[in-house]
């Protein structure tokens, strides 16, 4: 789970910005792994203390930015309600947001910490939206569109993001039209 803290003081969010920053431009001439705390707290000008009244460690440096992110698409999905949003319309949000921040997804994948992504993705989606304790289809179904999203955004990255959000959100409107059209013979 996450470790909250109060997003309302500025000093707290200031010093979450500067660990951040800071791990991400270590990240940029080192690997996940041989960063150390220590690194991290020189690099943000921060104390040992104001790490860790922020982070567990640096993993959860990495899972508090994801968090806000999807924190943020949510919000921004939420606001966009009245205005008859369809599933079109959410992806498309969702992948402007993503869009914004996908150097440091690039950044990311080039260190091969695609499955701390996911991970990521994964405790960020059931902080948001419920326990696992819900029916198996309904189970099923989050699993189903955690794996979707992180994999059609992954993928959008690795191709270079040739397609717009709106371009890309279309081709899953599509596929989602098309899977929703097939007959499944199960044997």
């Amino acid at each position: 789970m996450y470790q909250i803290c109060d997003r309302k003081n500025k000093t707290n969010l200031f010093v979450r910005q500067c660990i951040t920053e800071a791990l991400f431009s270590l990240l940029e001439k080192q690997d996940f792994e041989s960063i150390t705390i220590t690194d991290i707290i020189k690099k943000a000008g921060v104390s040992r203390m104001g790490f860790y009244r922020n982070f567990v460690d640096k993993k959860g440096v990495i899972e508090a930015f994801i968090f806000d992110k999807f924190v943020e698409t949510v919000n921004d999905i939420k606001s966009k309600r009245e205005l008859n949003f369809q599933i079109s319309s959410i992806m498309q949000t969702t992948l402007q947001n993503f869009q914004k921040y996908s150097k440091y997804i690039k950044l990311f994948l080039d260190k091969n910490l695609d499955s701390l992504l996911y991970e990521c993705y994964h405790k960020a989606f059931y902080t948001l939206y419920g326990d696992r304790r819900q029916s198996q289809i309904r189970q099923y179904a989050n699993e189903m569109f955690i794996g979707e999203l992180f994999n059609l955004e992954m993928c959008w990255v690795r191709n270079g993001m040739q397609q717009t959000p709106e371009q890309l959100a279309k081709i899953y409107y599509q596929i989602m039209k098309l899977r929703s059209n097939e007959s499944f013979d199960i044997k």
